[in-house]
């Protein structure tokens, strides 16, 4: 079934080509505008680099359960649909893991993997789609599940766009690892938890108000809608420095306090390299008096997450990552098949090769 379908529908092999930018919003940032109040803290215009003083972080102030995911997948095979445009299809392993920090240790008490095809379905009959669903899921050396995305909207991009389809796809199987991130999320549910990435998507207002501490580290942040004080702040920061706190409350499933922290100042490959956005649910800095008590507390947290961060100067993204997280990435991706060799067994079973191969 699965070599009928793919001859039917006139696949051919595809690789990892270097994506081009769409105007649509990253998976790893919420939609919608965000509404910004930066006076919680301080007037804007007395913003300016905050130092971290040294004062340690109180039990229950610190993370001590690390979350982390990984997604290491690419495309393999492209078919068209009866209409003519391009689909591809995109093979991945997702994953996600949690470390517990007991004494000087990190242990692993949690994993989950999944293997997935990500393909968008709507254009092809449906019982052909179900038939090739189960034939994929039957293949013992794969046992995949197939993911069915959505169309892209057809008044932005057009379906003939390969780009726009891919970029579909990868979301839905990235969405698929954020699944299984909320799982080692709740693996833990009283320990205070640091994720790495957004807390947008992982929980709710009323989970953030039932359980600890929850911290969320973002390496790679969008720039934020702030005026230019804002910004000359965060770009000024330097190692062990942070922005004033201020309130995020975007039209989401949970209002966040966020600030800019700069782990490290080098090696510098752009003015904001080193820098990490820190998020934690707003109803929880509400459990500190206003003022002088909740900054004291980001402080803290602030200085615990620059003594924590990565030291390990091989590590290509060292200046904006967390030893604990780099040691839950290393956990987790020994337990994973490596991406080449599922790539092989999905053209193995579809009869097919690139043909560019010795």
């Amino acid at each position: 079934m699965i070599r009928r379908f793919l001859r039917t529908y006139q696949a051919s092999p595809v690789g990892v080509t270097p994506p081009r930018p769409l105007a649509i919003p990253d998976e790893d940032e919420p939609t919608g505008e965000s509404q910004y109040n930066l006076e919680v803290e301080r007037d804007l215009t007395l913003w300016e680099p905050l130092i971290l003083p040294e004062s340690p972080a109180a039990p229950g102030e610190f993370p001590e359960w690390f979350v982390d995911g990984s997604h290491i997948g690419q495309p393999v095979l492209c078919v068209r649909a009866p209409q003519g445009y391009p689909i591809p299809l995109w093979i991945a392993e997702v994953g996600a893991v949690g470390l517990r920090l007991q004494g000087r240790r990190f242990v692993r008490e949690f994993f989950a993997i999944d293997r997935v095809l990500g393909f968008i379905g709507e254009p092809f009959p449906w019982q052909e789609i179900e038939e090739f669903m189960l034939a994929m899921m039957s293949v013992p050396e794969l046992a995949i599940r197939v993911l069915l995305a959505r169309l892209p909207d057809s008044s932005i991009h057009s379906w003939f766009d390969y780009e726009a389809m891919r970029h579909q796809i990868h979301n839905r199987c990235q969405n698929e690892m954020l699944k299984l991130e909320v799982l080692a999320l709740e693996a833990a549910p009283n320990l205070p938890t640091l994720v790495d990435g957004q807390l947008v998507g992982r929980l709710g207002e009323q989970t953030a108000m039932n359980r600890p501490l929850i911290v969320g580290a973002v390496k790679s942040p969008r720039p934020p809608a702030f005026p230019p004080q804002g910004h000359t702040t965060m770009l000024n920061l330097k190692a062990g420095q942070r922005t004033p706190y201020y309130l995020d409350a975007r039209p989401s499933d949970v209002a966040l306090a966020s600030w800019f922290l700069r782990l490290a100042d080098g090696p510098r490959l752009a003015p904001n390299w080193g820098i990490v956005r820190i998020d934690v649910p707003w109803v929880q800095l509400e459990r500190y008096p206003e003022g002088a008590s909740r900054s004291d507390f980001v402080n803290r947290l602030s200085r615990w997450l620059v003594d924590a961060r990565c030291r390990i100067d091989s590590y290509a993204r060292m200046p904006i990552s967390l030893d604990p997280i780099v040691r839950a990435e290393e956990s987790l991706k020994p337990l994973m098949t490596p991406i080449l060799v599922l790539v092989n067994r999905f053209y193995r079973a579809a009869g097919m090769f690139r043909g560019d191969e010795s």
